[in-house]
């Protein structure tokens, strides 16, 4: 395979001994490649022993948090950033020795416009945490292949787009379509990409070889306040930004009867997050609406190509089954030492 030159960067925030832990094994890689570290405004006082360890890794130190999707755009659209490839790791991952050469091996092929790695529990290697995102008629968006075992994962295989947690991304695409959306600061930052790159014609493989162990939400935690607010807007913000009209004429009904009954819920067992996030979502539509008009007039696919992407709604009993997956894997994993 040629030579891809990539930057990988991992975005802390008061997660140092991750972040630690993350770095060492990027240094054990087959295939070196830059490395930088966006410290959102920690308070643990680590970074600068992080910095004396790592003295090859570039720091990029903020006066406060501006979430992930800044920080990697900080990135991305720095001048001194002129690599082929963007990596993106989530700094509570441990990558395999070859994880970065196996992820950057499909974009050989030009027709390649991002990869998705393959996350797998740290509690549970054998079982996959994500492989990519998939989306729903519902708007949902959840990991591909989540919970699967991964010895029955061995072809790459096309998929809708990355997750961020893993996730590789050639830096002209990247740039073309716009980034990150700032205004996400955490979590579907990484489906509205995917969106935008899907719009644009741009293809997305995932490679079960790139491998990385992942601590579940060990960052804000699953199940968080922060969490909840912030999918819950972010949902609104996807949505409102990236369907084409014509999907959204054909999956209304089913986007609307799922937030239905998300509110009820969340009203019955007083989630003041979830209501919070969508409130949100839909009170700071006016900027959204502005840059969908932008993000459909770029579209250049039509939308029966990006129709065959869309899978059908989840049955309440698969959503619950996925919940309570997720939700046995963060307790593990806050168990770990």
């Amino acid at each position: 395979m040629p030579y891809i030159s990539a930057t990988i960067v991992l975005v802390n925030y008061n997660t140092s001994e991750h972040v630690r832990t993350c770095l060492a094994a990027l240094e054990a890689q087959t295939q070196r490649q830059a490395i930088v570290v966006v410290d959102n405004a920690s308070t643990d006082g680590q970074i600068g022993l992080l910095h004396r360890e790592f003295p090859q890794v570039r720091f990029i130190p903020l006066r406060r948090n501006v979430g992930f999707a800044r920080a990697v755009n900080i990135v991305a659209h720095h001048k001194a950033t002129n690599t082929e490839v963007l990596v993106t790791l989530n700094p509570d991952t441990v990558p395999r020795p070859d994880f970065v050469e196996a992820l950057l091996d499909p974009l050989s092929n030009p027709s390649v416009s991002a990869v998705a790695g393959t996350l797998v529990f740290a509690s549970d290697p054998d079982v996959i945490a994500s492989a990519g995102v998939d989306v729903y008629r519902t708007g949902l968006a959840l990991d591909a292949r989540l919970g699967q075992p991964l010895a029955t994962s061995t072809l790459p295989a096309e998929v809708f787009g990355p997750s961020g947690g893993a996730a590789a991304y050639r830096l002209d695409a990247f740039r073309q379509v716009g980034g990150f959306c700032d205004a996400f600061f955490l979590y579907l930052e990484d489906v509205d990409l995917a969106w935008r790159l899907r719009l644009c014609g741009h293809h997305s493989i995932w490679t079960p070889d790139a491998v990385a162990t992942h601590a579940y939400s060990a960052a804000a935690g699953e199940g968080s306040t922060l969490k909840r607010r912030l999918l819950a807007r972010n949902r609104v913000w996807t949505i409102a930004r990236c369907l084409p009209d014509v999907i959204w004429r054909r999956d209304r009904a089913a986007i609307l009867a799922f937030d239905a009954k998300a509110v009820a819920w969340a009203a019955a067992h007083r989630d003041m997050a979830l209501l919070r996030g969508r409130a949100e979502g839909i009170a700071r539509l006016p900027p959204r609406l502005c840059e969908r008009r932008a993000i459909q007039r770029a579209a250049c696919v039509s939308p029966a190509e990006l129709m065959r992407w869309i899978q059908p709604a989840l049955a309440d009993r698969e959503l619950l089954a996925l919940r309570d997956l997720t939700r046995r894997y963060a307790v593990q994993e806050r168990a770990l030492p």
